[in-house]
């Protein structure tokens, strides 16, 4: 795929976003000036967690990847007469910005921004561009700002833009359209960056790029001022702009050299020195303000350190030698300078220096009862020759010298044999400890509990999970106990548990039913049943009692009646009526290798609290087919207890309403992928209630 380069429109975009990121609040007070009566709020409308500070922000550079995949999706969603961030393929952002090129190498992050607006006359292509970004920016009636939110995150370094012209109809009416599309990120394989843009200031002479002043051709090479060789170059696009990857902490002569002033000749040159740190550095070189020529960067003058600060201050009296007392650091003018130490005052031998860290040296001579403070004087020099000397108080702190607690030096238990599947809270056996101190009491703390299986209650261990009890799958399980004694000495211990066997045959109850393969339609009694539906389309009713239904394969009904049911659809569109009852309502089998895919299943709880499985603690069900797979869950009712289970954490999953071309609701999306639908509810939240992790 080939790269793009960005237009000019784009570096326009691109300006207005540094613009805001160089100055929040003053883009703050030029766009939300009145918003909601308070004048420049740069959080107005933004959550707590999110809220954006008025520091400036490193600038963003263009990543060629990065905007191939905006000039993609921009393409496409005039193409497809579409606005939303799921893409070509039901591709995300993520996927988009790598099918590019673009590595993504942890840590890592990504962020994408949409807007358009539209005219039915005349297209003012770079003023339709300014506007999209004032939305962006201002981000009206959109929840929480998360299009401001993402412009001003600092810790975004690329970035890729596309702004395209087309029709797009919205409403019923169609429009001369500009699209625009943002991809941001930022990874370990890249950056810092030093970046900017050429141009003349001669259409606006307002000190600020706008299109039609960028010049092209320009060569920029930045030259590491302590390494010659490290030498970085590149040439600006017709746009004007560049982007140079250069190694972090160092100090650069960056030169642009061509035809500057636009009369024809390529000698012009203009140098400019740029200290990068860890973040992006913008250089911007304006043909109406160029630095005197070819003159050498001067080195500014080299400021000797001002003070030496220790860490820690507080060491305990008696304390062995080489234990490390704090480490130094120094306050200097010059960012950037490394320094050495000397230690001329060591307190009569009772300290010395390890590098940057002040070490004892002479325990004996820490006594708290004799001296409670002793004073060194340490000497900082940096890698200019300039130095500074500074006297540092270390304080003592008493120590109780009472007789030395010896440790615990094992842990035994009396048991170390379970049933599987013992019930819960069964007891395994009792903790003792061996302790060369006689009489210590002693507390106990599990610190593996074989993947939550035990459990401690007291000094003993009690079975916790009894499903994880499996003699057929593991004979036995590790956990590690602590123990500490009343001096607050301890020891651990790892303990086996060995798990014997149990006849496992299962008894099947009475009113259990199957049906024939062929579309069935089964009763229930009033007792407690198991209904099998097998193959076939079927009818299956529970009526009173607590019952288990199986839909089996097919497109099966399924109603449970009064009791609290389970209620299980299994392969095939399945509806299912969980009726009066606390009910559990699955719609997938679960022993599939992919549960609910190419499936949309109706699940009803009806009355009471009722349980909808949408995964367990190993998958997620309705993922792999985008919007073609999905739970349906009408009749949930928050406020009578309903519950949705999802599987793994809440950060996996978010949340959408009215969904364009979905059924009316809260679409819940895992990584993107559509999972379920709650048909008529609104304003849900994954932190609420509502939802259970598993």
């Amino acid at each position: 795929m080939a790269n793009t380069v960005p237009s000019a429109q784009d570096q326009y975009m691109l300006e207005l976003i540094n613009r805001g990121r160089a100055n929040p609040q003053a883009e703050a007070d030029r766009y939300l000036d009145g918003i909601n009566g308070r004048d420049g709020d740069l959080n107005q409308g933004v959550r707590s967690q999110d809220t954006i500070s008025t520091d400036a922000k490193q600038p963003l550079a263009f990543n060629l990847n990065l905007n191939t995949a905006t000039e993609g999706h921009a393409q496409w969603l005039l193409d497809e007469n579409k606005f939303q961030h799921r893409g070509e393929g039901g591709t995300n952002s993520r996927q988009r910005m790598q099918a590019a090129g673009y590595t993504f190498t942890n840590p890592s992050g990504n962020g994408e921004n949409l807007a358009w607006f539209g005219t039915t006359g005349f297209v003012d292509f770079t003023g339709l561009v300014r506007k999209n970004y004032e939305n962006l920016f201002i981000d009206k009636d959109y929840r929480n700002r998360g299009h401001r939110v993402t412009l001003m995150n600092d810790d975004f370094q690329e970035i890729g833009i596309s702004s395209l012209q087309g029709p797009f109809t919205s409403r019923g009416r169609t429009f001369n359209a500009v699209m625009s599309a943002q991809n941001f990120a930022y990874s370990a394989a890249s950056g810092p960056f030093i970046t900017g843009v050429a141009y003349t200031d001669a259409v606006t002479d307002d000190d600020f790029y706008t299109v039609g002043e960028g010049i092209g051709g320009i060569t920029v090479t930045a030259v590491d001022t302590t390494n010659s060789d490290n030498t970085f170059t590149t040439t600006t696009w017709e746009s004007g702009g560049y982007s140079l990857d250069v190694d972090p902490n160092a100090t650069y002569d960056v030169t642009f050299s061509g035809d500057l002033d636009g009369d024809g000749q390529v000698d012009d040159t203009a140098t400019y020195q740029v200290t990068v740190g860890s973040e992006n550095v913008k250089q911007d070189v304006v043909s109406d303000n160029l630095p005197p020529s070819n003159l050498p960067p001067s080195t500014p003058p080299n400021n000797p350190p001002t003070a030496v600060e220790i860490d820690n201050d507080t060491i305990a009296e008696n304390t062995s030698n080489n234990t490390v007392v704090g480490n130094l650091t120094t306050s200097d003018p010059d960012a950037g300078d490394t320094h050495t130490y000397q230690l001329l005052d060591d307190a009569d031998g009772r300290f010395a220096l390890d590098g940057d860290q002040i070490v004892v040296s002479d325990g004996s001579g820490l006594d708290f009862e004799s001296n409670q403070n002793h004073n060194i004087t340490v000497r900082t020099t940096d890698d200019g020759g300039e130095s500074f000397e500074q006297q540092l108080t270390i304080n003592i702190s008493d120590v109780d010298e009472t007789p030395t607690n010896n440790p615990p030096t094992a842990v035994e238990i009396d048991n170390d044999t379970i049933a599987e599947n013992s019930v819960n809270n069964t007891v395994v056996g009792n903790l003792t400890t061996s302790d060369p101190d006689a009489g210590d009491t002693h507390s106990y703390q599990l610190l593996d509990d074989a993947n939550g299986r035990f459990a401690l209650d007291g000094d003993q261990i009690v079975v916790s999970d009894s499903s994880g009890l499996d003699f057929e799958s593991n004979q036995n399980h590790n956990i590690t106990v602590r123990t500490t004694d009343d001096g607050g000495e301890s020891f651990e211990q790892q303990l086996t548990i060995n798990i014997s066997d149990v006849d496992e045959t299962p008894t099947e109850p009475d009113n259990t039913m199957y049906g024939s393969g062929r579309n069935d339609r089964m009763r229930g009694t009033a007792d407690n049943d198991v209904i099998n539906g097998e193959g076939g389309n079927d009818v299956l009713i529970g009526r009173n009692g607590d019952d288990l239904l199986n839909g089996g394969l097919g497109n099966d009904k399924i109603n449970g009646g009064n009791g609290d049911d389970l209620l299980n659809g299994g392969l095939g569109n399945d509806r299912i009526n969980g009726g009066k009852g606390m009910d559990t309502l699955t719609g997938v089998d679960i022993t599939s290798a992919q549960p609910g895919y190419n499936e949309i299943d109706i699940l009803r709880g009806n009355a009471d609290a009722d349980l909808f499985i949408l995964g367990d603690s190993s998958q997620v069900y309705y993922t792999g087919n985008g919007i073609n797979d999905y739970a349906r869950i009408e009749t949930f009712n928050s406020g009578q207890g309903d519950q949705i289970q999802l599987s793994g954490s809440i950060g996996d999953y978010t949340l959408e309403k009215n969904v364009p071309g979905l059924p009316k609701g809260t679409a819940i999306y895992n990584n993107d992928d559509l999972v379920g639908i709650v048909k008529n509810v609104r304003n849900m939240d994954l932190n609420s209630s509502d939802f259970s992790f598993v």
